[in-house]
């Protein structure tokens, strides 16, 4: 096939248009703030079942103290009456009996006072794990909302620049004959690379140095005649920066 050395030239600007076209397709899919979310994902995890396990924990101790504390009023409350019924009582057997149960209730008062005392240390020890714990949720909450942030308005960039490169695209295949796009293509998909250029002895398809005998073929080429890298089968391109 024969095409205008300034087509063949323009075929190297298609080139470097697919060329960023997937580096950004490789960006997109390996965005290193996308790539961090997934490594921190079972941590959040983590810090968010410890969270609220903690708060199980707590809200556990909390209840057990109200019924301490709601016992303790009880007792109280009987110990008032008993100690008013004692005022007011005449029989030698009711002052016993109100005594003696006022007895019982100072040492069931005393039990409920040392376990009102061991549950509010122990709620003010799951209050500071709670905290702690919800501290570090929040820390890596943050971070991964910061990623979020960051990593969206990456792919924002990034789509608004592969709509940039689409159109710059249309543009040169719309200014070359459909014949050489399409062995562009097909060269493209074959071997990832559609044209590429000949600088020095190397093609920059494959960036290795093509031997003498492919090389003296190239130079003996029209320069309207399309030749194809040795290595890649890519169309190789010939430019004032080829030792030919």
């Amino acid at each position: 096939m024969k095409a205008h050395p300034k087509e063949q030239l323009r075929l190297l600007e298609l080139a470097q248009v697919d060329a960023r076209h997937a580096r950004l397709q490789h960006l997109a899919k390996n965005m290193p703030e996308q790539l961090h979310l997934v490594e921190i994902e079972q941590d959040r995890r983590d810090r968010r079942a410890a969270a609220a396990q903690s708060l199980g924990e707590l809200e556990d101790a909390q209840s057990e103290l109200k019924t301490i504390q709601d016992d303790s009023k009880l007792v109280a409350a009987r110990r008032t009456q008993d100690e008013q019924r004692l005022q007011q009582a005449t029989s030698t057997k009711d002052i016993a009996a109100l005594q003696a149960e006022l007895q019982t209730i100072a040492r069931r008062q005393d039990t409920l006072d040392d376990q009102e005392l061991a549950q509010l240390e122990l709620v003010e020890k799951l209050t500071a794990a709670h905290d702690e714990r919800v501290a570090a949720m929040r820390e890596i909450e943050d971070l991964a909302a910061d990623l979020l942030r960051r990593r969206d308005l990456a792919r924002e960039n990034l789509r608004t620049e592969a709509k940039e490169l689409a159109t710059d695209r249309r543009t040169l295949v719309d200014g070359l004959p459909e014949q050489l796009v399409a062995l562009y293509e097909e060269r493209r998909k074959r071997s990832g690379i559609g044209a590429a250029e000949l600088i020095g002895k190397v093609s920059s398809a494959s960036q290795e140095t093509i031997e003498v005998a492919d090389l003296a073929r190239i130079a003996k080429a029209p320069a309207d005649e399309i030749v194809f890298c040795p290595d890649t089968d890519a169309i190789l391109v010939r430019t004032e920066r080829s030792a030919i």
